[in-house]
């Protein structure tokens, strides 16, 4: 008997984006970021396409899982996430292991999309929105290049450039209509932290929603006074302000303020420690990290029956990796804070113009088959900085 839908190619992108500024981090000083661009066809010539992170470990992962697919129904996903892992041991790379599958998953989901002309999301529920709230990534200090800067202590030693910092979001405010903005800390100042927090809050208002993440950079006692001085600033939620479940969960004892995490509960196996330790308030879930969307519900679906809330993370992904983003948040009620979104970071993007614009701090939906965007093509060419076509 004929497989219904048999992949054929499977073409893999590694591609490199420019980054409108410097993106400053406890974890990076960037300019440009990677990504994995997939494309999975089938014998009848529709196309699916997905996003994972673009680092060599996960491109390299994603070109031998995508071998497997080959001659595989493209309608098969659980069974094809069953021959990658049937066990969350069998993955043998960790977050960069379900990255990789998550990105060849994505695809199928869209070419189903496609094939049968309707929204991934009206695959996954009714959907109970169509314009998602996005929250504004915010670097740690404004710098003009990646490279030729001084340490970051120095530069954060001088408070005066905690106005850049003010004047970029009162920017971004001005040109998208932002009301959340998300503070990303070098994580080498707490005086530094607590003075752009500050002054953010007081240059932006109280109606404006602030989240601080310094990627788990300070200790627990640390972390736990900085929190504590952050109290009457009215931040959203902390996200990763230390590390591990453990510490996170001994530091959500001490704080009012709701912890979020995206670093220390990242896979299935770490729900039962989570759900026993509760070391967050808020799971920020990546799709491709958790390794797509079946997996994504399942998380969710436990994160609801325990008391958990989602939301989404982002970390730059193109316009693929966005509509994705929305399309979750459009299908599951139990997302209800504002997306992480980078897009408009983005110097060029590797999808046609149309389809995802940022307005009044938000974006519609898309509402074409599949996630509801195309690629440009010479764009994508332009972009891609190392390929593999697999069939």
């Amino acid at each position: 008997m004929r497989t219904p839908a048999p992949i054929r190619r499977i073409r893999l992108h590694r591609i490199r984006l420019p980054l409108r500024q410097v993106y400053v981090s406890a974890m990076y000083r960037v300019d440009a970021i990677y990504r994995t661009i997939i494309e999975v066809e089938t014998d009848d010539g529709c196309v699916g396409i997905g996003e994972a992170p673009g680092g060599q470990d996960v491109f390299g992962i994603a070109s031998v899982v995508a071998r497997t697919f080959l001659g595989r129904s493209a309608l098969d996903r659980v069974r094809l996430q069953g021959a990658f892992a049937a066990s969350v041991f069998e993955n043998r790379n960790g977050r960069n292991g379900w990255s990789a599958y998550g990105g060849l998953e994505l695809a199928l989901w869209d070419w189903a999309g496609q094939r049968f002309g309707r929204p991934v999301s009206t695959f996954l529920a009714e959907p109970v929105r169509e314009w998602i709230a996005i929250a504004c990534p915010v670097p740690a200090v404004m710098l003009d290049t990646a490279d030729a800067a001084p340490p970051l202590s120095a530069l954060l030693a001088d408070y005066e450039r905690v106005t850049a910092v003010v004047d970029y979001c009162r920017t971004q405010r001005a040109e998208y209509g932002f009301r959340c903005f998300k503070y990303k800390s070098a994580g080498v100042s707490a005086a530094w932290d607590v003075a752009v927090l500050r002054a953010l809050r007081e240059a932006l208002g109280p109606d404006i929603a602030l989240r601080w993440d310094p990627n788990a950079a300070y200790p627990v006692s640390e972390a736990a006074v900085l929190c504590g001085e952050l109290e009457d600033v009215g931040v959203e939620f902390h996200e990763d302000p230390t590390d591990d479940i453990s510490g996170m969960a001994a530091l959500r004892g001490r704080l009012r303020t709701k912890l979020a995490t995206n670093m220390c509960v990242i896979q299935l196996d770490q729900l039962a420690a989570a759900i026993h330790r509760r070391p967050a308030d808020v799971l920020l879930a990546d799709v491709y990290m958790w390794g797509g969307v079946h997996n994504f519900l399942t998380m969710a679906a436990a994160a609801e029956a325990y008391g958990f809330e989602i939301a989404v993370h982002s970390f730059f992904e193109t316009g693929i990796g966005t509509a994705v983003n929305l399309h979750m948040a459009a299908a599951l009620p139990g997302i209800r804070r504002a997306n992480d979104c980078g897009l408009h970071v983005l110097a060029h993007d590797v999808v046609a113009d149309g389809a995802l614009t940022i307005a009044d701090g938000g974006m519609r939906v898309p509402d074409g088959p599949g996630w509801g965007v195309t690629l440009d093509r010479a764009a994508l060419d332009s972009a891609t900085v190392a390929h593999v076509d697999i069939e």
